[in-house]
């Protein structure tokens, strides 16, 4: 965990990511509409598929599981659960 994600535990919407920081990658993709849209239709969609993929080769399924996971932390954080 880098300082930002450190800064991002306190502050759910901290704005900065560091580029080689897989969780940096998983913040974002927890924020990111590719996400929302596959947490919306119910299945994972081509474009977050793709996406995670790109960010983590033949491991994206487990660092699905933390996009999930960061994606209800900040929801939590926000008061928004």
């Amino acid at each position: 965990m880098c300082d930002y994600c450190a800064k991002a535990q306190q502050v759910p919407d901290y704005p900065l990511y560091q580029a080689q920081c897989k969780t940096c990658t998983v913040r974002a993709m927890a924020h990111g509409l590719p996400f929302w849209q596959s947490k919306r239709e119910g299945t994972l969609m081509p474009a977050y598929v793709n996406a995670m993929q790109a960010a983590f080769g033949d491991e994206w399924r487990t660092w699905h599981e933390k996009v999930k996971t960061e994606h209800a932390r900040i929801g939590e954080a926000r008061g928004l659960l």
